[in-house]
């Protein structure tokens, strides 16, 4: 049975039992997905570093309603300078990977700093020069890691939390359906999926 509403709240008292399924389907297919990326000796440092990105927009849809990935991505950095620049290094890495397949440089007062993704060799958020240009590297290994950190908490405050349980629930329902409207997109599906669509 799912949930009930509740005329004192005005708010459907959604179970855990309720979305777990949702959630797993969800960031399981997320944290699934990115893990046979990391079981690879050597993988696809930008392809991970990608999808761990779009995660974090995720996950901030789901948890903060806020669709920011920066909001997401900043909880994933470490006190101090990071956290001032964290929404602009979120947009260089989602953006220049999502749009580009590349990172843009960066240029603080003249000098170029670039991104560096590493696999697993490079210590994260450490600072390491490639040919004479300083580099931020990022190692996805960790960055992954630190990401599914932040999916099993938010597991967990679901658990506890009816309010986030609801807004999971309305935000799960809410993305899953695009209705066809244009008379030609709509001749198009019937025409792909014959008698199926009447």
């Amino acid at each position: 049975m799912l949930g009930r509403w509740t005329e004192t709240t005005n708010r459907m008292a959604v179970s855990f039992s309720d979305i777990e399924a949702k959630f797993d389907r969800v960031f399981g297919f997320i944290q699934r997905d990115l893990e046979r990326f990391l079981a690879q000796d050597v993988g696809g440092n930008f392809a991970v570093a990608a999808l761990a990105a779009c995660a974090c927009e995720t996950l901030a849809r789901y948890r903060y309603g806020s669709g920011e990935g920066a909001d997401v991505f900043r909880r994933l950095l470490p006190d101090g300078p990071f956290q001032v620049i964290a929404k602009s290094l979120f947009d260089l890495l989602r953006n220049g990977l999502v749009h580009r397949y590349d990172t843009a440089d960066i240029r603080v007062e003249g000098r170029v700093i670039r991104l560096a993704l590493s696999w697993r060799a490079e210590p994260h958020l450490s600072i390491k020069e490639i040919d004479g240009v300083p580099n931020l590297v990022l190692n996805v290994t960790t960055l992954c890691t630190d990401l599914f950190r932040a999916f099993a908490e938010y597991r967990e405050e679901l658990k506890t939390n009816a309010e986030a349980r609801d807004h999971l629930f309305r935000t799960y329902r809410e993305t899953g359906t695009l209705d066809v409207n244009v008379p030609a997109h709509v001749a198009a599906w019937k025409a792909i999926v014959k008698d199926a669509v009447k």
